[in-house]
């Protein structure tokens, strides 16, 4: 199985941070963002992956990878485009990694500005077991739920009702970023793209989808571990101070993680 991690947005809101460095690449307690990413997925069996990029922050990300060589196979793709005007969005991007990378396996698709302490074990093992799997996180504030994608699920778990950004969120639980998807799914990706939808959101694919094939939702417990949504200056700010306070808890920090 093969994982995409997505890495071409310009994260404008950040701005004046992410004017000359990608969001993916912004120290949190002494690592870039991407750093803690693809430790999660080795540590989930992980290797080989698909990193895309935008034209302008490409090498930088090579610069990243060569320096930090984690026990994957990781290809950079540099999607071409450098602007927040000429953006692909994430589906779009998405689809160039398909196609690029001739994917055509069940993948992961995560992306990469996803900040998480979780194993990503269970998704994997429902994904394994009832197939396409969305992670979701009880964020406990319908006000922060209704900045992000809401999930709801039945009693088996099947995804019934998803919308971006709600103005009444009918629960709080969200969507995070992290998808496991059966090879099908590609055939969709560019169905969805050929009938006009938004390539804009990865959230906007899932509202999508769940309607042409069964999607399932994998919830993560708050106990199993932290997960940080970095869309403002703010909320940069407490991912540092509560991964710095987690990481002191814990006794470890990403120099634990095997490496190359």
């Amino acid at each position: 199985m093969r994982c995409v991690i997505l890495c071409a947005g310009f994260a404008t809101r950040l701005y004046p941070l992410t004017r000359s460095v990608a969001k993916q690449l912004l120290p949190v307690a002494g690592r870039p963002v991407l750093d803690y990413v693809v430790a999660g997925l080795v540590e989930a069996g992980i290797e080989q992956g698909v990193l895309v990029s935008n034209h302008a922050f490409v090498d930088a990300f090579r610069s990243w990878a060569d320096k930090r060589p984690f026990p994957m196979q990781l290809q950079i793709l540099d999607d071409g485009t450098t602007s927040n005007d000429d953006r692909r969005g994430s589906i779009g991007d998405l689809w160039f990694a398909l196609e690029q990378a001739d994917i055509r396996e069940d993948f992961l698709l995560v992306n990469g500005d996803n900040l998480f302490t979780f194993r990503l074990d269970g998704v994997l093992d429902t994904f394994r077991v009832r197939g396409n799997t969305i992670a979701l996180y009880d964020v406990g504030s319908k006000t922060e739920a209704a900045k992000m994608g809401v999930a709801v699920c039945d009693s088996t778990g099947r995804v019934i009702g998803f919308e971006e950004k709600p103005k009444n969120p009918a629960t709080t639980v969200v969507s995070i970023g992290i998808y496991a998807y059966r090879a099908e799914v590609r055939a969709l990706v560019e169905r969805y793209l050929a009938e006009g939808h938004s390539p804009d959101k990865t959230g906007s694919f899932v509202e999508w989808l769940h309607h042409q094939v069964p999607v399932y939702g994998h919830t993560i417990r708050t106990d199993e571990g932290l997960w940080f949504d970095i869309g403002s200056q703010e909320q940069y700010a407490e991912a540092n101070r509560m991964m710095g306070e987690y990481q002191q808890r814990q006794g470890k920090s990403l120099s634990d993680v095997p490496r190359d």
